[in-house]
């Protein structure tokens, strides 16, 4: 009997694997697409002025399709960024219990949003709306996006019943925990408001307490993106009724993914994975240890311009430290370097994929804060060269107090370090025509990323570095992160609207700003929130839970919002580091497996110290963040 259980399981997950890698393949077609439509609208307007009619709207759709498709994919992975501070502490069983419970309270939220999107598909269909431009119909790509979250339901529920069914059948007693759990959502949904103290809690005390809610259910792993849309949903359903908490989760999801503008999330993701897996970059270790190698330190010197050069295409931390990372972990060993020395740096220096353009986090702040894209990516370039040349002089200090740390290297003449040069036309190309094209106004930020993925293709395609499984691949990852990305983006919208209705954020602003005290001081308290939540919550989430509180608070203070997006980044930068959920620590962790984890934490310490300098400088000189941005017209 036991078999036969076991035999059901198996052909369930198969089937559940087959039918969500089936709807994904529809995102991994729409990728490229709307690579493809993008460059070609830039091409035919900028030569031809003839630019492709209602290519805006396609590409909504397109991004609509990538994100919508590619949830269920992304579930049946378990690769949404969750945070688990407290759940990692429980003993397996009780763990095994509340993660089935969060599984399934977020597949009812998902089955919840998918219901009311197909709700809202029926009345579009009805009503026979179409684009304006090229008049198609909009409802059927709002029920494939319903289906989508239909599909990410199931996957939620099947992975909470596995390791459920296995703690009922030792325990009879939690079916009893359970039920009551479930019995309380349904009470949260639907009879919260109809309590007789309900006008006595004021709405800014509702906000406090969901911001408490997330920041629990955060700790004990549920999905970021659906833990802040549940929260924010519950707070509307309290605050408003149960059809106005409807309507939004109804409208939200699909107006928040078929965005133009958020298609730049896809497109310079694509552009790095591109690079990522096809290699192009790989000489750029190469071509910074011939320069500096001869240097005390050299090696970890040569690291901090590699990572510099590989964020200038990829924008991401965890790409940047899995490719410098493999390559230069193993050489710092073959030459005795320093543990600490050599991790340290390598982890740290990864993080300036986040700062340095085109970056995945500015860009978001950009989404979220409703600023220019292209003058964040222009206010990261300086403080990204900075932060490089002052990791560089931290390793050039710890390396003159103790040249044992990291011996010199090899040294090369200057035929061999001016040919190592020539590897590095890729990244050099892709940066100029990417951040320049902005810059001159041949395109916008959206824009720029099907260009960049564009040339990233066909630089690889020249090279011969790209084949069918290195492009498949690269649309696989690039289609994963955007969903959780975008996913992010939903929940942070249902959220932010929640606390617009509660008008936490505006109280918050007015009570800050009425303080006796320096405008400093509270930027430097709000800093320091930015350094603890660091130690606990991803950094996407970061700016999406904390931009909508802090940015009206910012702005009314007289502070300049593109300057505080750089701040901001410069924090996510630092929590990509630091325990305990420095990813790029962990991923690291995996090329260098016999290294310790707490040896890798010792190692980062000097750099942090880079790191408190560089918001130093910048909270003390604005004008190095913004001077680029101001001559932008």
């Amino acid at each position: 009997m036991q078999v036969l259980s076991n035999n059901r399981a198996g052909l369930i997950q198969r089937m559940l694997f087959i039918a969500t890698r089936s709807i994904n393949l529809v995102a991994l077609v729409s990728l490229p697409a709307m690579m493809a439509l993008t460059a070609a609208d830039v091409f035919l307007r900028y030569f031809f002025n003839s630019p492709i009619i209602g290519s805006a709207e396609l590409t909504e759709f397109l991004v609509a399709l990538v994100t919508g498709m590619g949830l269920a994919y992304v579930g049946i992975r378990r690769e949404h960024i969750v945070v688990s501070v407290i759940a990692d502490r429980l003993e397996p069983r009780i763990r095994s219990v509340i993660d089935s419970v969060l599984d399934l309270v977020s597949g009812v939220f998902a089955a919840l949003i998918s219901w009311r999107i197909f709700i809202n598909a029926e009345t579009l269909r009805l009503d026979e709306r179409v684009t304006p431009q090229l008049h198609i119909p909009i409802s059927p790509i709002v029920f494939l996006v319903a289906f989508g979250f239909g599909m990410l339901a199931l996957v939620f529920f099947y992975n909470a019943c596995e390791p459920l069914t296995n703690v009922i059948r030792r325990n009879r007693r939690s079916i009893a925990t359970v039920l009551l759990l479930i019995i309380l959502l349904g009470v949260a949904v639907f009879f919260v408001p109809a309590l007789p103290w309900q006008d006595k809690v004021p709405p800014t005390s509702v906000g406090l307490i969901g911001i408490i809610l997330i920041l629990v259910l955060l700790f004990l792993g549920m999905p970021v993106g659906i833990v802040m849309g549940l929260i924010g949903f519950l707070g509307l359903v309290y605050l408003i009724a149960v059809k106005g908490g409807l309507t939004n989760i109804g409208l939200t999801p699909y107006t928040t993914m078929a965005s133009y503008t958020l298609s730049i999330i896809p497109l310079f993701v694509l552009m790095g994975e591109l690079c990522f897996h096809s290699g192009i970059t790989s000489k750029m270790y190469d071509a910074a240890y011939r320069w500096v190698g001869r240097l005390p330190g050299g090696l970890a010197i040569a690291t901090v311009g590699a990572c510099a050069g590989f964020a200038c295409v990829t924008g991401s931390s965890v790409a940047t430290v899995a490719t410098i990372g493999s390559v230069a972990f193993p050489e710092m060993q073959r030459y005795k370097y320093d543990i600490k020395l050599s991790t340290g740096c390598i982890v740290a220096a990864s993080g300036l994929g986040i700062l340095i353009p085109p970056s995945i986090s500015l860009a978001l702040y950009g989404i979220v804060a409703g600023e220019s894209i292209g003058k964040l990516f222009l206010a990261g370039i300086v403080p990204g060269i900075i932060h490089a040349i002052l990791y560089i002089l931290t390793i050039l200090v710890i390396c003159r107090r103790n040249p044992r740390l990291g011996p010199k290297g090899e040294s090369f003449t200057i035929g061999e370090k001016f040919t190592s040069l020539k590897n590095t036309w890729p990244v050099l190309v892709l940066f100029i025509f990417v951040i320049g094209g902005i810059y001159l106004g041949l395109f916008t930020p959206m824009e720029a990323g099907g260009i960049g993925a564009f040339g990233a293709f066909l630089i690889a395609l020249v090279m011969r570095k790209l084949n069918w499984a290195i492009f498949l691949n690269s649309l696989r990852s690039t289609v994963n992160i955007s969903s959780v990305a975008i996913l992010l983006l939903i929940g942070a919208n249902i959220f932010g609207y929640f606390l617009a209705v509660t008008r936490l954020p505006f109280e918050l602003s007015t009570f800050v700003t009425n303080l006796p005290v320096n405008e400093y001081v509270i930027l430097g308290i709000i800093i320091i929130v930015y350094l603890i939540l660091g130690c606990f919550i991803a950094s996407l989430a970061m700016i999406l839970l904390t931009v909508p509180i802090f940015l009206p608070v910012i702005t009314t203070l007289g502070f300049d919002p593109i300057w505080f997006g750089v701040i901001v980044t410069v924090m996510c930068e630092i929590a990509v580091i630091t325990p305990p959920f420095g990813i790029n620590i962990f991923v690291l962790k995996g090329i260098g497996k016999d290294v310790p984890i707490y040896t890798m934490f010792r190692g980062i310490i000097p750099f942090l110290m880079a790191d408190f300098s560089l918001t130093v400088l910048l909270v003390a000189f604005p004008k190095i963040t913004l001077f680029l941005p101001n001559l932008m017209k």
